[in-house]
């Protein structure tokens, strides 16, 4: 317990990322206090305007000093920002130069205004030492709440990929249920759909001619099933892309649709050449921007693009001519999940377009 109350002392003096603005504001401030007796010791008037116009001057050389050794350490230190003795380092260095220039500035106000300014800040180790607690002191009092502004950041951040990372499992988890399934449909179910038809056809001519019809008719439309149905089910659960493409994939998808909508699809022949993510990503939006045209439209007609955009990103655009709706007033399910998690693990961008009686148009675009 003790422990963890003198780790939370400590932690309170440092270290704090650094505010530029606060920092010159402060210390500015704090300079120009010291420097008010002699603006008041001028007489009334153009003496004393001047007076208190040098001193601000002088007050903000004097902080922009702390504020460029900000700067440089922000950019070029070689420890960490989190480094307690690194941080101690930074203030000391920026203490010891205000401390070499406060002879210079101790001349100039003697010289200007013949006032004799005692310059608190020495080479006095003890004084040194005090100067740097004091300055770590007002950067804490400074920078607490901008620190733990920070902190939430960062955890909020931390949250943000840990749930990006627990969508792209689920979503990986859902291509392999896919593919269990697709795998159990074309082994199982088509083997034995095989072997029934195979059955029927046994027994056709040892019946009546309608009965040998009506058998023939169903071992067809098995047959029918086993060899088109089925896969075709097969190739939307688990798109075969690296033999027949995203051209030949999206066409077997498309045709799952084309009794209730119009689809026209348009793919640069490059796309092609994207590696097996990509492509899978691609069809998986497809596939649920299709449904939720169906579902949520419904559309009668949906327009599929999917180009090279500006050489090096992938734009994918799908525009439909459903009755559209606001955008505050989307409701996101689970079709919208499933987009937003390929977006995210294709590391794109998406952005709707959609307005009652305008339709509803999905642009994402994303690196090659």
């Amino acid at each position: 317990m003790k422990l963890t109350k003198l780790k939370n002392l400590v932690s309170y003096f440092g270290p704090y990322p650094y505010n530029p603005t606060l920092i010159f504001l402060f210390f500015g401030s704090l300079y120009f206090s010291r420097y008010v007796p002699i603006v008041l010791k001028e007489p009334a008037g153009i003496h004393r305007t001047f007076a208190a116009l040098f001193m601000i001057i002088l007050a903000s050389l004097t902080s922009l000093v702390f504020v460029a050794c900000v700067f440089f350490f922000k950019k070029y230190r070689p420890w960490s920002a989190d480094n307690l003795l690194g941080y101690i380092f930074e203030i000391a260095s920026a203490q010891f130069l205000l401390i070499f220039l406060s002879p210079l500035i101790q001349k100039a106000i003697e010289k200007l205004f013949d006032y004799d300014f005692l310059i608190l800040l020495t080479l006095t180790p003890g004084l040194f030492i005090g100067s740097i607690f004091i300055a770590m002191l007002s950067l804490a009092l400074m920078h607490q709440s901008e620190r733990v502004i920070q902190d939430r950041l960062l955890h909020a951040e931390e949250l943000v990929k840990k749930i990006a990372e627990d969508r792209r499992k689920l979503v990986m988890s859902d291509e392999e249920m896919r593919k269990q399934t697709s795998q159990f449909l074309h082994d199982r179910i088509q083997s034995d759909l095989m072997v029934i038809g195979l059955s029927l056809k046994s027994v056709i001519g040892k019946s009546s001619d309608e009965v040998s019809e009506a058998v023939e008719q169903v071992a067809r439309q098995l047959e029918r099933i086993r060899t088109l149905d089925i896969r075709n089910l097969v190739q939307i659960l688990t798109p075969n892309l690296d033999a027949g493409g995203l051209n030949e994939a999206l066409e077997v998808l498309c045709s799952q649709y084309q009794k209730n909508m119009d689809i026209t699809v348009n793919i640069d022949d490059e796309i092609e050449n994207s590696n097996a993510n990509i492509l899978l990503g691609i069809y998986r939006i497809v596939e649920q921007s299709l449904l939720n045209s169906l579902i949520h439209g419904p559309a009668e007609s949906v327009f599929i693009s999917i180009t090279f955009h500006k050489g090096n990103e992938i734009y994918l655009d799908i525009n439909d001519n459903g009755p559209g709706e606001d955008l505050d007033g989307i409701k996101l399910g689970v079709g919208s999940a499933i987009i937003d998690s390929w977006v995210n693990i294709l590391r794109g961008r998406k952005e709707i377009i959609t307005a009652p009686g305008k339709g509803y148009k999905l642009e994402i675009t994303f690196p090659a």
